[in-house]
């Protein structure tokens, strides 16, 4: 039986890479691009690859969420994030369905306090068998750094920016206002990147097209494209916790 770690880019799908390697499993490496990735995540894929000795196997649609979205005629929000679906879930269930055994497992990289996403993720990958080597391990998070530390690993640069994630390089549909607080702040072009792709896409669509960022005051629900954050944002006329960074979706939404 073989592993198939889907390696995102994060700490959790290097380190569950990095567990299958200790444990001597046979196992091999696939990741899906968005192409919206930070220049670093390509760094730290490099340095794990060459820490177990195995090529990562890159799939590529040539698009990036937005082209999703143009295509879906539908942004992306909270609750649909058809962009993982189209550029991560599908292009590694076709890899899988050709070049892998229908009992081997994808190994994902959720710990023990995504347990719900795992379920999630089980259900949507069904009949293919979904596991977490980190929970089979008992790998905790301040055990996930000192396993890169053996290894002489530097984690992504957007772990020390703030970023819980290093996915699509700081921007996801399902991130709370504090991500995008976050990206504003410390990629502020980055930030303006997709925010002109916001309205190049909101404009493509037409009326239909719905705003993904939300805010609730009095009781009232408000949506709010890029733009509009950034000015309510530098105004101060918005409050974001410091706790309000979302949650991701890949591989578990239908």
């Amino acid at each position: 039986m073989k592993h198939w770690v889907s390696f995102s880019g994060g700490v959790g799908s290097a380190v569950s890479a990095l567990v299958a390697h200790m444990n001597g499993y046979d196992f091999e490496m696939v990741m899906a691009d968005t192409n919206i990735e930070d220049d670093d995540l390509w760094r730290f894929t490099k340095d794990v690859a060459k820490a177990v000795g195995k090529e990562l196997v890159v799939l590529n649609t040539g698009k990036t969420p937005w082209d999703v979205f143009v295509e879906k005629r539908f942004i992306g929000n909270t609750r649909t994030a058809h962009c993982s679906t189209v550029l991560k879930t599908e292009p590694i269930m076709r890899f899988l369905d050709k070049y892998a055994h229908p009992d081997d497992p994808l190994v994902l990289g959720m710990n023990f306090g995504e347990t719900d996403r795992l379920d999630r993720a089980r259900a949507r990958w069904s009949p293919r068998p979904v596991k977490s080597l980190l929970c089979d391990h008992r790998v905790t998070n301040r055990q996930c750094d000192f396993i890169l530390s053996l290894f002489g690993i530097k984690k992504p640069k957007l772990y020390g920016m703030g970023f819980p994630h290093n996915n699509c390089g700081g921007f996801c549909v399902k991130a709370g206002l504090k991500q995008f607080a976050t990206l504003l702040e410390k990629m502020p072009d980055r930030f303006e990147h997709h925010a002109s792709e916001m309205q190049r896409v909101t404009d493509t669509i037409g009326p239909t097209a719905r705003p993904f960022l939300r805010r609730t005051q009095d009781g009232v629900t408000q949506y709010m494209n890029l733009a509009q954050f950034k000015v309510a944002y530098e105004n101060g006329d918005l409050k974001v916790s410091p706790y309000d960074f979302g949650g991701c979706g890949c591989f578990t939404d239908d």
